[in-house]
């Protein structure tokens, strides 16, 4: 009994180590399969945080310099004149109120002038003001501070451009920070300035002056911005990269602007805020209520809501469309004169590049042949345009015997003034060379003086804008001139000009 006992022991003895031994190997393996998954996540971070670009720190760099650049440079100008034409009040409110002048300028108080002197110092004016959230900044911030952290995963060549890149950003927001103290300053020096010297300086112009530059000042800012937040297609592509990463996802969960609204690292509703929204009625329960309203209603009741649902969008529509028309929105205030809106535009935004064809028919001593031009403008105003162009003549030949052949070249200048909305005067002067004119055998009692190979034209016309365009395109024109200069051409040309163009 007590062999078998002990053989029974045995056995036991073995299964229960054969047991254990397997539970053993199978938490090895469970932990083995954690530390592959672990390895193979941390390559796939790195394999994608080093297919980001150069290009794309370097044109974030780019972006981010022009945009502090034109937030400065604008800032100050834009003081320098604030405070010339607040001298200019001061003077004049020293003679006709010595005390109103004390008042608004002396015992120490902020002027315009003062300003611009603390910002040439570099000193900081943003302790009052606190700065308009910004998702594109946001955004952007949160992705250079997760290229950053992860420099051991960039290539090393994007190193010190990332670092870079952090430290130019947090300039950028500082600048940003500080335009929308000196916004918020202009604001208040303006309506003391006004209300102040009512009494002494009715229709002032330097008063008007201020008014004016204030309004240009917050509208230019403001398109800045929204050049600025407009994503090229390389940041586009590095958002799509890096938001498959769930650690940036996690990072940015925990270290965006966003969400240090909600808390400190929370991306969700946390058990205190539960508590607090504990009773509130769900959506399911508010659609439920809905539904029961309806259907005591009648079985109009459902046409009636979406009736009065369209009507409501139809009305917000026509609100967006007044807004648009009168290009404003809500963080801009509104002018009491009418601006010039080009003005708040970059030198860029004020060119218009356009390219036109005309067809002119043969005679004696030119083919038929099509006149091609390419034109830049330059908006002065919201109706008025001056610009250049270049024009190349090909010769077709005629219908009976088609010859493509160079008919000479041109330079053009014109101005354009818009009468309506689609509807524009157009005046210009151009010069046409065809070299082909020396090869004319002159009638009799023609001298050789009359015949010259630049040829000049004076038009006069309209041109008409037609709501045509297409991705390559921005817009169709129809343009008709009378040449003042045609019976000066020898040979004569034709006195009706019609040609169609493109804006670009």
């Amino acid at each position: 009994m007590q062999h078998m006992h002990a053989q029974v022991s045995t056995q036991n003895l073995q299964q229960l180590t054969i047991k254990n031994t397997r539970a053993d190997s199978s938490l090895i393996n469970k932990y083995d399969k954690g530390l592959n998954k672990k390895t193979i996540k941390a390559e796939e971070i790195k394999d994608s945080i080093r297919q980001i670009p150069n290009k794309y720190i370097k044109n974030v760099n780019n972006k981010i310099g022009q945009y502090n650049d034109r937030l400065t440079k604008k800032t100050e100008k834009t003081l320098e004149k604030l405070s010339k034409w607040e001298t200019k009040i001061q003077s004049v409110l020293q003679k006709t109120s010595p005390q109103t002048a004390q008042r608004l300028f002396g015992n120490g108080q902020m002027t315009f002038t003062s300003l611009l002197q603390k910002l040439k110092n570099g000193e900081s004016i943003t302790t009052k003001y606190q700065t308009q959230y910004n998702a594109y900044n946001d955004k952007l911030t949160t992705r250079l501070k997760y290229l950053q952290q992860q420099k051991s995963n960039l290539d090393s060549t994007m190193v010190k451009p990332v670092a870079e890149a952090n430290k130019n950003m947090t300039e950028l927001n500082n600048e940003e920070a500080q335009t929308t103290a000196v916004q918020e300053f202009i604001k208040q020096r303006k309506k003391q300035l006004m209300s102040g010297t009512a009494q002494y300086l009715k229709n002032n112009k330097y008063l008007a002056n201020i008014n004016k530059e204030a309004f240009y000042y917050e509208t230019t800012l403001k398109n800045y911005k929204e050049i600025f937040s407009d994503p090229t297609k390389t940041e586009q592509a590095v958002t799509g990269m890096l938001g498959k990463i769930p650690a940036f996802q996690k990072f940015a969960q925990q270290n965006s602007m966003f969400a240090s609204l909600f808390g400190p690292g929370s991306n969700s509703v946390n058990t205190a805020d539960s508590e607090a929204l504990a009773g509130l009625q769900t959506k399911d329960q508010i659609q439920g209520i809905i539904q029961q309203h309806i259907s005591a209603g009648g079985p109009n009741a459902q046409a009636m809501i979406s009736q009065n649902i369209q009507q409501a969008q139809a009305q917000l529509s026509q609100l967006k469309d007044k807004l648009n028309k009168a290009g404003s929105s809500s963080d801009v205030t509104s002018p009491d004169f009418k601006p010039n809106m080009q003005k708040t535009k970059t030198f860029a935004q004020r060119l218009e590049y356009g390219f036109n064809i005309q067809f002119v028919k043969s005679n004696d001593y030119v083919p038929t042949s099509a006149n091609m031009a390419l034109t830049a403008g330059y908006k002065l105003t919201d109706k008025a345009t001056l610009g250049i162009g270049a024009s190349y003549n090909l010769g077709m030949g005629t219908i009976q015997h088609i010859q493509f052949s160079s008919q000479g070249v041109g330079l053009r200048s014109f101005a354009d003034w818009k009468l309506k909305k689609q509807l524009s005067i157009t005046g210009g002067f151009e010069m046409n060379n065809n070299p082909s004119l020396n090869d004319i055998k002159l009638p009799s009692g023609i001298t050789p003086v009359s015949i010259g190979t630049w040829q000049q034209s004076a038009l006069i016309g309209l041109t008409k804008k037609l709501p045509i365009k297409s991705k390559y395109f921005k817009a169709t024109n129809i343009q008709l001139f009378y040449d003042l200069l045609c019976n000066q051409h020898i040979p004569r040309s034709q006195p009706v000009i019609f040609r169609v163009g493109y804006s670009f």
